[in-house]
């Protein structure tokens, strides 16, 4: 089989062949085909946008505005400020939020070693701690951050998909444009391990958005 066999197969298909990457790469990489071979990534058609001006309206929204539920706008914070997946934040746990012995520092739990939490999102992240739903429906004593109305369950991601969407925000548009404002300001691999991404990821990110980390420990040192 060559290039020509896998393009001629390809072209005329639906987009479900784009499953069969795995095993073309998987035949190349055992030497059952040529390594001149190559099959195409799956590129979506569109990707939702939001610039970062948006982003910081949506933050300074969330920091200030009482009449959206604490519940939300912490969670909104958490995607719009530390890209994360909302399945991470809804199984957050009240330990996750942590007090730093030596400096006072507000800590999170979202990689290791665990993300710094600067004020004013630190204060709002003790809020939701000390101040969460649910709890005369749940158990008082709850380990997660985001209680469900379901005793002992922490709230479903699909819920706070919701509640973000009443606010305008598009859960995917929101986490790429924080992925990237956070990867060209610090080091690809350092937002990985600190965020629980994998490096992977977030080379990606950094390369869309034009930045290159690749002379990072020489550019510190000159």
């Amino acid at each position: 089989m060559s290039q020509r066999h896998i393009d001629g197969w390809f072209a005329p298909g639906p987009t479900t062949r784009y499953h069969a990457r795995t095993f073309v790469v998987w035949a190349v990489r055992h030497k059952h085909l040529p390594r001149t071979v190559e099959f195409p990534h799956r590129r979506a058609r569109t990707q939702p946008a939001m610039d970062d001006e948006k982003r910081l309206a949506l933050i300074r929204r969330c920091l200030d505005d009482d009449h959206v539920t604490l519940n939300t706008r912490v969670a909104a914070i958490l995607l719009l400020v530390y890209a994360q997946p909302l399945v991470r934040i809804a199984a957050l746990r009240c330990d996750d939020v942590v007090v730093d012995p030596e400096t006072g520092g507000t800590l999170i739990k979202l990689g290791e070693p665990p993300t710094p939490v600067p004020e004013p999102f630190a204060s709002v992240l003790h809020q939701q701690r000390n101040n969460r739903l649910n709890l005369n429906t749940g158990t008082t004593d709850s380990p997660w951050l985001f209680p469900s109305t379901r005793a002992g369950q922490h709230i479903c991601a699909n819920t706070i998909l919701h509640k973000l969407r009443d606010l305008g925000i598009d859960r995917k548009a929101a986490r790429v444009v924080a992925l990237r404002h956070l990867v060209t300001r610090t080091p690809p691999a350092v937002v990985a391990t600190m965020l629980g991404y994998s490096y992977q990821v977030t080379e990606r990110h950094a390369a869309q958005a034009g930045d290159n980390y690749a002379r990072y420990a020489t550019l510190i040192n000159e």
